[in-house]
C-alpha cells in the first residue's frame, strides 16, 4: 500500500471482530491494518495499489469457497430427500 496516497483514520471494533481479523492477518503474514484495508477492499470489489494481487487472490479464493458451499448445500439437500 502507498501510504503517501492515503488517509490515516481511525475506527473501533468490537473484541470478537478485531480478534478475527487479527488472526486472519497472522495467517496471512500482514498487520490488522492491511488486513483490514484488504477486506474492505475486497468486500468493495476495488483495487488498492501493490496488495492489487492479493486482493485478486482472495476474490478468487472467496468465488471458489461460494461454489464450494454451494455445492455441498446441493448435496446435503439431496442427501436428505
Amino acid at each position: 500500500m502507498n501510504t503517501a496516497k492515503s488517509y490515516a483514520t481511525q475506527i473501533v471494533l468490537p473484541n470478537e471482530l478485531y480478534r478475527a481479523i487479527a488472526q486472519l492477518a497472522e495467517v496471512h503474514g500482514h498487520s490488522v491494518n492491511s488486513e483490514i484495508v484488504t477486506l474492505l477492499a475486497i468486500s468493495l470489489n476495488i483495487k488498492v495499489g501493490e496488495d492489487e494481487a492479493l486482493v485478486d487472490e482472495f476474490l478468487a479464493w472467496e468465488t471458489a469457497s461460494d461454489e464450494d458451499w454451494l455445492k455441498m448445500e446441493d448435496l446435503l439437500l439431496h442427501e436428505a430427500s
